[in-house]
């Protein structure tokens, strides 16, 4: 007869959880694309769930459309992330909205403690970001993205020529661009002075010049872009572009980006754009 406190029985650890981390993230690294499957992956153990987890991440997916579900809504999931410390996992940040609810996407609602946790942010895409909002304090509110950001897509952005390069030079070591959804500047009939063309952009005295001059030495993609006058100005702060390559698409002003680029550029893509004559 055994004496004594009884054995307590134990569970044999899982094979899983003694596989090396290099192997485990080989493993992960095939299921990028399947969230399911990574989410299981998570609940496995503790090295499946550090393996798994960046990729869980990666990319945040932000709306401010009314009709979307409340705790996907801006700002939402963002405050969650941040409470359970995942943000500096982001890599990619979209932020979905439309014409008519981009003033949600405001200042007020921007939480500036809460973005620079975001703190290996790599790519950045705002539909109809509203710069005047943030004016003067764009910096403030974005800044804190220069240090990681490499590609950056604006779509339909509303501000000055001024404001939106001002905004692009916020980032340092931007490589990528996309532009998408300019239409050409137009101002109300009843708002313009005597003899002032209702195409010229609105003088802009106010904005300074970038903070930084950005390599711009990966890829430019634009689509529906009508605002050659933008580039000039770009071309002109900048100091000219750099691209190495170029897919373009239903715009006008290539012959500006080709002669900017005439140096650097290596491969282009052009399709059903407005060719400038002597291009």
């Amino acid at each position: 007869m055994c004496s004594g406190v009884p054995e307590t029985p134990t569970t044999p650890s899982s094979p899983a959880n003694r596989l090396p981390l290099g192997i485990v993230r080989q493993i992960i690294a095939h299921l990028i694309y399947d969230k399911h499957s990574l989410l299981v992956c998570s609940l496995t153990c503790r090295s499946w769930y550090t393996a798994a987890v960046p990729h869980l991440h990666h990319t945040l997916n932000l709306g401010t459309k009314l009709h979307a579900p409340s705790r996907v809504k801006w700002p939402n999931p963002l405050l969650h992330l941040h409470k359970l410390g995942l943000l500096p996992l982001v890599e990619q940040l979209h932020i979905h909205q439309d014409d008519y609810d981009c003033r949600r996407l405001s200042p007020q609602r921007l939480h500036r403690r809460t973005l620079p946790t975001l703190s290996n942010l790599q790519e950045l895409h705002i539909e109809y970001l509203n710069i005047p909002k943030f004016v003067p304090k764009l910096q403030r509110y974005f800044g804190h993205f220069s240090p990681t950001l490499r590609s950056l897509t604006l779509t339909a952005p509303k501000g000055t020529n001024r404001q939106i390069i001002y905004f692009i030079g916020l980032f340092q070591y931007l490589d990528d661009l996309e532009l998408k959804g300019f239409r050409r500047t137009k101002l109300p009939l009843n708002r313009l002075p005597p003899r002032h063309d209702p195409q010229e952009e609105p003088i802009d005295c106010l904005t300074p010049s970038p903070p930084f001059i950005p390599p711009l030495r990966g890829q430019l993609t634009m689509r529906n872009f009508w605002r050659a006058e933008l580039l000039k100005d770009m071309i002109s702060l900048f100091g000219g572009l750099r691209f190495h390559s170029m897919d373009l698409e239903r715009m006008e002003g290539v012959e500006l980006l080709w002669d900017a680029c005439e140096g650097t550029l290596e491969t282009w893509k052009i399709g059903n754009v407005v060719v400038e004559s002597g291009w």
